[in-house]
C-alpha cells in the first residue's frame, strides 16, 4: 500500500483581477521532502489530469533533480504567465523514496459565446456587435457584470430604459457560454420635446425632424437624424451648426427629450483686391471642412492665401481679413494685395570650390524667366548646405542677395485682374506665363526680373581621424565597425554620427542588450580639421529567452505556431527576431489578433516570451456581385458577308466562396471559389441575317478549388494544389478549360516570390468566328487540346499598394514548357516578362508617374504530320510551330493598349507578323510587346485624372517582332477612389494608320476610339 502524505509545501497563487498573484508557503518548519529527488510531476485541472507537453516544458522541478523551493516558485510563475489559469496549487507527497509533485491548476473561465433568451425586441446580432466592440470576441467570466451594463446601455439608447437582464454561465471547463435572459420592459415614449437655442430656429427644427409628443423614443435613430440635419446645414453655409440631444427619464415608460440646437450664422467668404491665381477656396479657407470660423482659423486662412501667392512668385503678397455680420449671417472678406510678380533674372554663384557650379545650379533649378518662389529658393539653399555638410563642411553657409533693386511695373504694383480676366465667384483667375525677357529687359506683362547672387562660405572641412569603441565587451569592436558609416579619413557628418549611434543601438538590441546606453564623444582639433570619434558603450546585461509560451490557441496546433517563431530558448531576446516572428505569424492569416510580450520572473538576464493569439474563425464565407463593362468584338452581317464590329457590352456577374483554414490543427486550408457571368456566346461565321444567334445566358463561369499547405514537409516551400473548370467568351471563340495545377511557392523576403509548378488540363474551343482559311493548322487539328506543362516564375514587388501604387517597382518573369514526352498533345515553350515603375513627382505629391513594359515570347516545337505527300507535310511542320489559340498572346483593352477593344491589338494577316484576320478578328500570336506610360493626378481625395500613352503589338512569329511595327493609343481617364479601390473610366484613341477590314468591296476602317471600364489602375 502506497502511503501518500500531503505536506505543508503547498503554495497558493491567488490571482487578483487577473493581473497579479501572491505566492506564500504554508506555516511550519523546513519540510523533510526539500532536497529529495523528484520522481513524478503531474498536472491536473478541473478534476482532470493534463498531459500537455507545453506545461512540462515550463516545469523547473524536473524528474531526477532535487526538489527546490526556488524551482517550485519559478514553475508557478511560468504557469501563471501562460494566462490560462487563475490560480495554482502544488502538493508534494512521498513516493518510492523520492517526492511526487501535483500541480492543481484553476482555469480562467473565458466567455466564447453569448446567447439570448426572452422576448425578442432588438436584434441579437446588433447586441453582439456592440459587446464585441467594447469587450472583444472573448472575455473572462469576471467581466460578466460589465457586459450586462453594456447590454443595458444598448437597450436604453433605443428607448428601453429599465431592461431586466439575468446572466447565466453555461457549460463546463474554461470555455463557457454566457446566456442573457432579457426582459426589455416597456418602450419609453416622449412626453415633451424641449429645444434650446434661438427661438426662430425652433419651428424649423420641429418641422425638419417631425417632432411629435407621445412617439416612442429611439436615441440611435434620433442621433442619426440630427447628424444628417447638421450636415445639410453645413452644406448651406452654416458651418458652425451643432445639434445634439439628451434625455430626462420620468420613470420606465416616459421621458423628456432636450434638443441642443445651434445653427450659427451663415458664413460667406469673399475676396477683394487682387486676384489669386489657381485659388481653391475650400482648401485655402477650410471653414466647411473644419466646421468653424473662429479667429484662429481665419488667421490661418490668411497665411495660406499669402503662402499660395508667394508660391506663385508674388513674394510681397499681403492678405488681411474683415468680419462683418450678425447672428444670422457672417461675411468674411479677404483683401488681397499681391504686389508684383517676381521672375528669376540672372543668377551668379560665388564662393564655391568643393562643388562645381553646374551641380549647384542643378540643385537650385532656377530658370531665367520662371516665377521666383522664395520658399523653393530657400529649400535649394538648404540642400546646398546639406550637400556640403555630407562632404565634411559642417559650418558651411549658403545665402542669397538681390543684386539690384527691382523696377516696378508700369502699372504700379502689378495688381488687378490677370490678363484682363475678372474674378469668378470671388475666385481669381490665373496669369498667363510670358516668355522670359532678355537680360536688362522688362517683361511684357509688367513683372519684375530679379537678379541675385548665391554666396557660399564653405568654411573648414573636417575629416574623421579615428573611430574607437569604449566599453564594448560582448561584441568585438571589429564587428561594430562594420555597422557604422563613419571611417578613418572620411568626412565628418554629424547626422551620420547620430545614425551610426542608432545602428549600434539596434545591433545591441538585436543581441538582447535591452538596457544598453551609447554616447558619442567627438574630440575636435583646434583648427576643426580633424575629429576623433569615441563611442562610449554601457552594455548592461544580455537578456536571453527562457521559455517561449504559446497562449490562446485552441484549434491551431502549437507546433504550427512554433515553426514560425524565430525566438528559441537560450538565444538572445532581439528586436529583429521579435519583429520577424510577428510578421511570420501574421502571414499565416490564422489569427484575428496577435500579441508578443515579455515576462520577467525575477532574473535580469532571463525572460519568458509569451505569444498570445486570438484565432480567426475556421470557416470563412464570402460572396459578391458586380458587373463588367467592356468594348468587345462581335460578328455582324454586312451585305454578302459578315465581319467584326466593336460593341460595348454589359455583363452582370456574381461570386461565392467558402473556405476552411487550420485543417487538422495545421496551417492548411482548402477553398472553393465560384463565379458566374451573364453574357452571350460568339456567333458562328454566317452570311445571312436570319442565321445569327442570340445565346444570352450564364455562359461564363469559373469554379476553382484550392488546397494550400505552407512550409510543407518541413521545407521553406508552400504547396498549392488546384482544380479548375472555366468557360470564357473570348473575341473570336468560346473557350472551355478544366484541369489541375500543383505549385511550390517560396517567399525569399517580403517583396520576392518564387514559384515552380505543373499543369495538366484540356482546352476546348467552340463557336469559332475566325475564318478557316486564316486559321493555323494547329487550330484545325487540335480544336480540343490536352496540355501538360511545367512552369516557373519569379516576382519582385516593392509597390506601396498593389491596387493603387504611388511608389515602388514590380518585376516578374514567367516561363512554361509543354512537351509531348510528358503527355501534352502539342509542345511549346513560352516566356513572359513584365516590369512597372511608380514614382511621386518630387514636391507635388498629387502627381504620380507610372511606366511599364511587357514582352511575351513563345516557340512551338516542330511536329511532322503526314496529311498527303512530303510537300504538304513540310508545310504542316512549319505551320505547326504556332501554339494552340488558347495559349497564344493577345493584347488590347484596359490593361494593355487602350484605344483598342479587348484582344483587338494587331496588324492584318496580309502584313508581316499580322494577327488580325480578314474579318477583323484576332488570331493571337507567338510574340507580344507592350509599353505603357501614365500620369496620374489626384484632384480631390476621391477623384483623380489620368493621361496615358500605350504602345505595342502582337506578332504571329518571334522573327516578325519589330519596333517599327507597333501600334499606339493615347487618351485620358477618370478614377474614383472608392473604399475598395479605384474605379476607372478611360477613353483611348488610336494613333497612326487605321486598317480596313470586312468585305473587300466595301471595307470599313477600325473604330477610332475605344471605351474602357476597370477596377484598379491599368498597370
Amino acid at each position: 500500500m502506497r502511503i501518500r502524505r500531503i505536506l505543508p509545501l503547498a503554495l497558493a497563487l491567488a490571482v487578483l483581477g487577473g493581473d497579479s498573484f501572491d505566492a506564500s508557503a504554508a506555516q511550519g518548519g523546513p519540510d523533510p521532502l526539500i532536497g529529495q529527488t523528484v520522481v513524478e510531476v503531474r498536472f491536473a485541472s478541473d478534476g482532470r489530469e493534463l498531459d500537455d507537453p507545453a506545461l512540462r516544458d515550463l516545469t523547473e522541478t524536473r524528474v531526477g533533480q532535487p526538489l527546490s523551493m526556488r524551482e517550485v516558485r519559478e514553475t508557478l510563475t511560468h504557469l501563471f504567465s501562460l494566462g490560462r489559469y487563475g490560480g495554482a496549487e502544488v502538493a508534494a507527497s512521498a513516493l518510492g523514496g523520492g517526492v511526487a509533485l501535483l500541480y492543481e491548476l484553476q482555469p480562467i473561465e473565458v466567455i466564447e459565446r453569448i446567447a439570448f433568451s426572452g422576448p425578442r425586441v432588438l436584434d441579437d446580432d446588433e447586441i453582439r456587435v456592440a459587446v464585441t466592440r467594447i469587450h472583444g470576441g472573448t472575455f473572462v467570466s469576471n467581466r460578466t457584470a460589465a457586459v450586462v451594463e453594456t447590454v443595458r446601455a444598448f437597450y436604453a439608447a433605443r428607448g428601453y430604459l429599465a431592461p431586466r437582464i439575468t446572466p447565466e454561465l453555461l457549460g463546463r471547463g474554461d470555455r463557457r457560454t454566457l446566456r442573457l435572459t432579457i426582459d426589455a420592459g416597456p418602450a419609453a415614449r416622449v412626453r415633451r420635446w424641449s429645444i434650446t437655442g434661438p427661438l426662430a430656429f425652433h419651428d424649423t427644427v420641429r418641422a425638419r425632424l417631425g417632432l411629435v409628443d407621445g412617439v416612442p423614443y429611439d436615441g440611435v435613430t434620433l442621433d442619426g437624424e440630427l447628424a444628417d440635419y447638421e450636415a445639410d446645414l453645413r452644406g448651406e453655409g452654416y458651418y458652425e451648426a451643432r445639434l445634439s440631444h439628451d434625455i430626462e427619464p420620468l420613470g420606465e415608460a416616459e421621458l423628456d427629450v432636450l434638443l441642443f440646437a445651434r445653427r450659427g450664422p451663415r458664413i460667406i467668404v469673399t475676396f477683394t483686391g487682387d486676384e489669386v491665381p489657381g485659388a481653391d477656396v475650400a482648401d485655402l479657407a477650410p471653414f466647411a471642412r473644419e466646421a468653424s470660423a473662429d479667429e484662429d482659423l481665419v488667421e490661418d486662412a490668411e497665411q495660406r492665401i499669402a503662402a499660395h501667392l508667394r508660391g506663385l512668385g508674388y513674394r510681397d503678397a499681403v492678405v488681411t481679413n474683415t468680419r462683418d455680420g450678425n447672428a444670422d449671417a457672417l461675411s468674411i472678406t479677404f483683401d488681397v494685395a499681391r504686389g508684383p510678380l517676381y521672375r528669376v533674372g540672372q543668377v551668379e554663384i560665388r564662393g564655391n570650390q568643393a562643388i562645381p557650379t553646374g551641380e549647384i545650379e542643378a540643385i537650385l533649378d532656377l530658370a531665367e524667366g520662371d516665377p521666383l518662389v522664395v520658399r523653393d529658393l530657400d529649400a535649394g539653399l538648404a540642400e546646398i548646405e546639406e550637400r556640403y555638410a555630407r562632404l565634411g563642411y559642417a559650418t558651411v553657409r549658403a545665402t542669397r542677395e538681390d543684386l539690384a533693386a527691382p523696377e516696378a511695373d508700369g502699372n504700379g504694383n502689378g495688381s488687378g485682374a490677370a490678363n484682363g480676366v475678372p474674378a469668378a465667384n470671388g475666385v481669381p483667375a490665373a496669369n498667363g506665363v510670358p516668355a522670359a525677357a532678355g537680360a536688362g529687359q522688362a517683361p511684357a506683362d509688367g513683372s519684375v526680373m530679379q537678379s541675385m547672387a548665391i554666396t557660399i562660405v564653405e568654411g573648414v572641412r573636417t575629416v574623421v581621424g579615428s573611430v574607437a569603441f569604449d566599453g564594448a565587451i560582448a561584441l568585438p569592436p571589429a564587428s561594430l565597425a562594420q555597422v557604422i558609416g563613419a571611417a578613418d579619413g572620411g568626412p565628418y557628418y554629424a547626422p551620420q554620427v547620430n545614425a551610426d549611434r542608432d545602428a549600434l543601438l539596434t545591433r545591441y538590441l538585436n543581441e538582447g542588450f535591452d538596457r544598453v546606453r551609447i554616447n558619442v564623444d567627438a574630440a575636435f582639433s583646434d583648427d576643426l580639421t580633424l575629429v576623433d570619434l569615441t563611442y562610449l558603450i554601457a552594455e548592461g546585461a544580455q537578456v536571453l529567452v527562457d521559455h517561449v509560451l504559446i497562449v490562446g490557441n485552441r484549434q491551431v496546433d502549437a507546433e504550427t505556431i512554433r515553426r514560425e517563431v524565430t525566438l528559441t530558448p537560450g538565444s538572445p531576446l532581439g528586436l529583429d527576431d521579435v519583429a520577424e516572428t510577428r510578421r511570420r505569424l501574421n502571414a499565416l492569416g490564422m489569427f484575428r489578433r496577435l500579441d508578443i510580450r515579455e515576462f520577467s520572473h525575477g532574473r535580469d538576464d532571463r525572460r519568458d516570451v509569451i505569444i498570445e493569439v486570438d484565432e480567426a474563425p475556421g470557416t470563412r464565407i464570402g460572396y459578391g456581385g458586380g458587373f463588367e463593362l467592356s468594348q468587345r468584338l462581335r460578328r455582324e452581317v454586312r451585305g454578302a458577308r459578315s465581319a467584326a464590329v466593336e460593341r460595348i457590352e454589359f455583363a452582370p456577374r456574381g461570386s461565392f466562396e467558402v473556405g476552411r483554414r487550420n485543417l487538422w490543427g495545421k496551417n492548411r486550408s482548402i477553398d472553393l471559389f465560384t463565379r458566374v457571368s451573364v453574357r452571350r456566346k460568339n456567333d458562328p461565321v454566317v452570311f445571312a441575317p436570319g442565321e445569327s444567334t442570340r445565346t444570352l445566358g450564364f455562359n461564363e463561369y469559373r469554379v476553382l478549388a484550392t488546397y494550400r499547405e505552407p512550409r510543407a514537409l518541413g521545407l521553406e516551400w508552400d504547396i498549392v494544389m488546384s482544380g479548375y473548370v472555366e468557360r470564357a467568351i473570348r473575341p473570336g471563340f468560346d473557350l472551355f478549360t478544366r484541369g489541375i495545377t500543383a505549385q511550390l511557392t517560396r517567399s525569399t523576403d517580403v517583396s520576392a516570390n518564387t514559384t515552380v509548378g505543373y499543369r495538366l488540363g484540356n482546352n476546348d474551343t467552340s463557336n469559332r468566328v475566325l475564318n478557316r482559311e486564316d486559321s493555323d493548322i494547329v487550330d484545325r487539328l487540335f480544336p480540343n487540346v490536352r496540355l501538360s506543362s511545367f512552369t516557373a516564375s519569379q516576382v519582385r514587388d516593392t509597390r506601396d499598394d498593389p491596387v493603387d501604387p504611388r511608389r515602388g517597382t514590380f518585376v516578374s518573369l514567367e516561363t512554361e514548357v509543354a512537351a509531348r514526352a510528358i503527355g501534352s498533345e502539342v509542345g511549346f515553350s513560352k516566356s513572359f516578362a513584365s516590369g512597372a515603375w511608380y514614382r511621386q513627382v518630387p514636391g507635388v505629391s498629387r502627381l504620380v508617374v507610372a511606366a511599364g513594359a511587357r514582352i511575351g515570347l513563345a516557340w512551338g516545337f516542330p511536329r511532322r504530320i503526314d496529311v498527303g505527300g512530303a510537300e504538304a507535310a513540310a508545310d504542316v511542320t512549319r505551320s505547326a510551330l504556332a501554339l494552340p489559340i488558347s495559349e497564344r498572346f493577345f493584347a488590347g483593352g484596359n490593361t494593355t493598349v487602350r484605344g483598342f477593344a479587348l484582344d483587338r491589338l494587331g496588324s492584318p494577316r496580309t502584313e508581316p507578323g499580322g494577327t488580325i484576320d480578314q474579318d477583323g478578328f484576332p488570331q493571337g500570336g507567338n510574340a507580344m510587346l507592350i509599353f505603357n506610360t501614365e500620369l496620374r493626378v489626384r484632384v480631390t481625395r476621391a477623384v483623380g485624372l489620368v493621361t496615358f500613352l500605350d504602345t505595342g503589338n502582337v506578332y504571329d512569329r518571334i522573327e516578325h517582332m519589330s519596333l517599327r511595327r507597333v501600334r499606339s493609343g493615347a487618351g485620358f481617364g477618370v478614377r474614383y477612389h472608392s473604399p475598395v479601390g479605384p474605379l476607372g473610366f478611360d477613353i483611348g484613341f488610336k494613333l497612326g494608320e487605321r486598317y480596313l477590314f470586312g468585305d473587300h468591296r466595301n471595307p470599313e476602317p477600325e473604330q477610332r476610339w475605344a471605351l474602357h471600364f476597370s477596377f484598379g489602375q491599368a498597370f
